[in-house]
């Protein structure tokens, strides 16, 4: 599994892409914002907690990756908190958001496994549960964190695999960052073009009209 790091930022991505739907000036109102972005990191780290669970009750990571790791487990927690909070327009784009969240637990996870590359090294998600069948991709794009025993969560394998994915996540925000930015500025740019366009013509035709006025006198 990844670590807390990755699906952090995945909850941070949604929140963005939320921001982006909704036409939300975040330079000006995130502060408004803040629960939200909890509530949205909350659920992209939610599935890992039947870990906690699992190693509170048995002392091992048996429960893990079973039920909370699933698309059914997604839908009746996106539904819970709609009827909760509908953060959007209406209670099934509230649900489309809180699923996305979650769902991006599950992808990440997909992708996660012991060695980088086209490995099969992934130990799997029970995806379509109640089906036991465990899915991973044989591409391996992030290193799992290892979480047999306390001892192994404190490794040095896991902090390296923590930097890894603060490293990789850092940088697609980052340039998701660069190029919003840019994008802003040209839409800035295309607007007080559109403002000054108007003005162009009348200007002309003042200079027409004096010109018009000069050959007359």
């Amino acid at each position: 599994m990844a670590s807390p790091i990755a699906h952090s930022f995945a909850g941070f991505w949604t929140f963005l892409v939320f921001a982006k739907q909704l036409q939300i000036r975040l330079t000006v109102h995130w502060r408004k914002y803040l629960l939200l972005l909890g509530v949205l990191v909350l659920l992209a780290n939610l599935p890992d907690f039947d870990f906690l669970i699992s190693l509170a009750l048995l002392g091992n990571a048996s429960l893990h990756h079973e039920f909370t790791h699933s698309l059914v487990a997604g839908v009746l927690v996106a539904l819970a908190v709609s009827c909760v909070w509908r953060i959007a327009p209406g209670f099934w784009r509230s649900a489309m958001i809180y699923f996305t969240a979650y769902g991006s637990h599950l992808l990440i996870d997909l992708f996660s496994g012991r060695t980088l590359g086209w490995t099969n090294t992934g130990s799997g998600i029970t995806l379509l549960w109640p089906w036991p069948k465990n899915f991973s991709s044989p591409l391996i794009l992030i290193p799992g964190v290892r979480h047999e025993t306390l001892r192994a969560i404190f490794s040095m394998d896991n902090a390296w695999s923590s930097i890894y994915e603060l490293l990789t996540f850092g940088a697609i925000t980052g340039i998701v960052f660069v190029l919003w930015k840019r994008k802003l500025k040209s839409r800035t740019l295309g607007k007080r073009k559109l403002k000054s366009g108007p003005n162009r013509p009348a200007s002309e035709v003042s200079k027409h009209l004096r010109s018009e006025l000069q050959r007359q006198k």
